[in-house]
């Protein structure tokens, strides 16, 4: 089985590419991906604005079976106004989509008006484990934000204000804030007021490295997770396979499914490739 995958899914950093070097790894020994189209049997979308749409029709007049995942709606106001259609256009040509929760399925796929099958992201758990290096813990509790991406739906803001709150109750916490988050925010100090820089909070940039990233949730007791209407978010998956517990949880969305299925769903990305190959033999 020979597998093609949009060029763009394999550059950049975020769920979406986190995703999609879990999945090639998981698969390694059991298909072929091709960097030419031509020579696939399967076109995968891991994200409809990881397409572009002559590729995806070049695909469908060659005769290729395409595979669409579904990671929730693609906003207008972050795709130049060709998100939502690209994801309706391409869930109509799919011969098999596969949505990312069932929040997901819930809502994306009455939108599309596709079945489809859930299955949930998975981590490299070789990396993603409680036992490994860390560093010195600061302050008690620590708590950590990590953003990959500049979304509104991300919700920084509500980490800050609920810290505001949260550091008057418990005066020895710390926040960590890790990876992209907007410029007005990395320029007034995160709105941390009065509190110190280094000894109240901090920011480490933004991490590349998966093994550096679980080094740093393994330093920590609590991920700060705020995101509203998340499909199935790596970040959160990996934190708890670290060890960490979750503070601020949004009911509404995929993270909600994480947290409550925790302890009886496989989190690993082996279980993840096993469901991905059914269905893309099914596709065949």
């Amino acid at each position: 089985m020979k597998i093609f995958i949009p060029n763009r899914a394999k550059q950049g950093i975020g769920g979406c590419w986190s995703f999609v070097g879990n999945l090639t790894k998981a698969l390694a020994d059991t298909v072929e991906f091709v960097d030419v189209l031509e020579d696939c049997d399967i076109y995968f979308i891991p994200g409809p604005t990881i397409a572009e749409r002559d590729e995806v029709k070049k695909a469908q007049v060659l005769g290729k079976k395409i595979v669409l995942r579904c990671d929730g709606v693609p906003e207008a106001h972050r795709n130049r106004n060709t998100g939502w259609s690209r994801l309706r256009d391409y869930a109509k040509l799919a011969d098999q989509v596969i949505y990312q929760s069932e929040f997901i399925k819930r809502t994306i796929g009455r939108l599309v008006q596709r079945d489809g099958v859930v299955i949930y992201n998975g981590v490299d758990q070789s990396i993603c484990k409680p036992d490994g290096e860390k560093y010195p813990k600061k302050g008690s509790p620590s708590i950590l934000h990590v953003g990959f991406r500049k979304d509104e739906n991300k919700r920084p803001e509500e980490v800050i204000v609920r810290f505001r709150e949260f550091k008057m109750d418990n005066s020895k916490a710390f926040l960590q804030f890790a990876g992209n988050f907007p410029t007005y925010l990395k320029e007034y100090q995160f709105g941390m007021l009065d509190f110190v820089k280094g000894k109240d909070w901090d920011y480490a940039g933004i991490i590349t490295d998966r093994n550096e990233l679980a080094k740093i949730m393994r330093s920590h007791d609590y991920l700060a997770y705020t995101a509203l209407a998340d499909p199935c978010p790596n970040v959160l998956i990996e934190s708890l396979s670290c060890g960490l517990k979750v503070l601020w949880l949004n009911d509404y969305g995929g993270q909600k499914e994480i947290v409550d299925n925790w302890e009886k769903v496989d989190w690993s990305i082996q279980r993840m490739g096993r469901q991905y190959l059914e269905i893309f033999k099914k596709a065949l």
